[in-house]
């Protein structure tokens, strides 16, 4: 075949410090702004204490993935991972779920920077005002998404570099303030229903460290670089939290008063100059957060159309850009049409618990694999791997049943949904094939 009349595909662009960027872009976003208040308003003196907890129990978690991720070289992450030793409809429930979850939390996250820039200019929180800023944000990330991955990876490091320089500088202007007092435990542990809706709280922070591992098929050597860079930037995500919520709690006489308290802590320091400042980091925050999401969202619709569960329109790369144009705008087009036409800022909760359900099946899939002589083999062997990601699923359903039971029916309502349009995708390739 020559080379004009070849398939367009995907190129293999990103090194180890893109990886690392688009996970620290995923995971040091609106939960991070968030979690300090709401946390403190179900747990209060034990909110350090839920951190850790949090962070303990993400860990086999994380292990269990990098375990998986060194095992792939293919796009899609979750999805390529439960295909590999699950059934086919449940391969597709992992990649639909995370999908739709990415969808919703562009919403979300399109909605909290409006709330946040309304805070300058009210004029933006409705009406066209509204309107023009979310379509706008949604053509200009979308463009730089479309236009190639090593375009996408340059924004996406640029943002990274914003994001640590402004958490980096809030902690060094802040923690000369920190009142040592508020920081001792004086209250009663919280009971377990509300521990684990606190948990699911820092979980959702945390979610998205999945996407390194969705765009391997875009990386240079992901077998190696996905386990690195996901370990790394746990770490990395975990010291910021911290940070975050020792200013917050130490500051703050009331943490859990304002939904936007590290703008508070801005404004009670240093006024109104503080909360701006706040403000902007904010925002580099959470468009870092919304272009990692762009950046991995249409790669799993891609690779679910790879395997025929979708229609095939939306594996299609681009001839020169080498990007899934078409999964591109699909995507884009849902979030921000769920960003203009409903305030989704409630929607964390059930994105959070999706998620759960797709990361509960990966350690299923980890499972099965490690009982299989002809699973492929990992480059980085977590010891005792089947059992931790039996424990781990088991631990994870615990989490999802106390925190999340609520969200239960609009979650299936979504599957069902996605396994409608499975059964109609693989109906008709019957069709043409007879």
């Amino acid at each position: 075949m020559s080379a004009s009349t070849e398939t367009p595909h995907l190129v293999r662009a990103l090194r180890r410090r893109d990886l690392v960027g688009l996970l620290l872009n995923a995971m040091m976003g609106a939960g991070m702004l968030a979690a300090p208040s709401k946390v403190f308003g179900l747990a209060g003196d034990w909110s350090f204490v839920i951190l850790g907890i949090s962070a303990l129990i993400l860990m086999p978690l994380i292990l269990c993935f990098a375990d998986l991720g060194s095992r792939f070289t293919a796009t899609g992450g979750p999805y390529v991972y439960a295909g590999q030793a699950l059934p086919p409809t449940v391969a597709f429930s992992v990649g639909w779920l995370l999908w739709i979850s990415q969808a919703l939390s562009v919403a979300t996250l399109s909605n909290l920077l409006v709330s946040y820039l309304a805070g300058f200019v009210p004029e933006i929180s409705e009406g066209w005002p509204r309107l023009v800023l979310i379509a706008g944000l949604g053509v200009f990330l979308s463009t730089i998404v479309l236009t190639g991955i090593r375009r996408s990876a340059g924004a996406s490091n640029t943002l990274v570099v914003l994001k640590v320089g402004f958490v980096l500088a809030f902690l060094a202007a802040c923690i000369a303030f920190v009142q040592p007092d508020r920081l001792i435990v004086t209250d009663a542990p919280p009971p377990p229903a509300t521990l684990a809706q606190a948990i699911l709280i820092y979980l959702f922070a945390y979610s998205g460290f999945e996407r390194g591992s969705v765009v391997a098929g875009e990386s240079r050597d992901p077998k190696r670089d996905v386990p690195l860079a996901l370990i790394g930037s746990i770490a990395a995500v975990t010291f910021a939290y911290a940070a975050v919520l020792l200013i917050c709690v130490g500051v703050l006489a009331e943490p859990a008063a304002t939904d936007r308290p590290l703008a508070e802590a801005g404004r009670q320091l240093f006024g109104s100059f503080g909360a701006l400042a706040v403000s902007l980091g904010a925002g580099a925050v959470i468009l870092g957060t919304i272009l990692g999401i762009l950046i991995s969202m249409p790669r799993m619709l891609l690779a679910i159309s790879e395997q025929g569960q979708l229609p095939a329109v939306l594996a299609r790369v681009h001839a020169r850009w080498r990007t899934p144009w078409i999964a591109i705008l699909v995507s884009s087009g849902l979030s921000f049409g769920f960003a203009i036409f409903s305030d989704l800022i409630g929607a964390l909760t059930f994105a959070t618990a999706t998620r759960l359900v797709a990361y509960i099946l990966c350690c299923v899939a980890l499972f099965r694999m490690t009982r299989r002589a002809d699973a492929p083999q990992p480059q980085f062997r977590l010891p005792a791997a089947g059992p931790i990601a039996l424990a781990t699923a088991i631990l994870f359903s615990g989490v999802l049943a106390l925190g999340a039971t609520k969200e239960l029916p609009p979650l299936l309502t979504v599957l069902a949904i996605g396994l409608g349009l499975f059964g109609i995708t693989r109906w008709m390739a019957r069709r043409r094939a007879s």
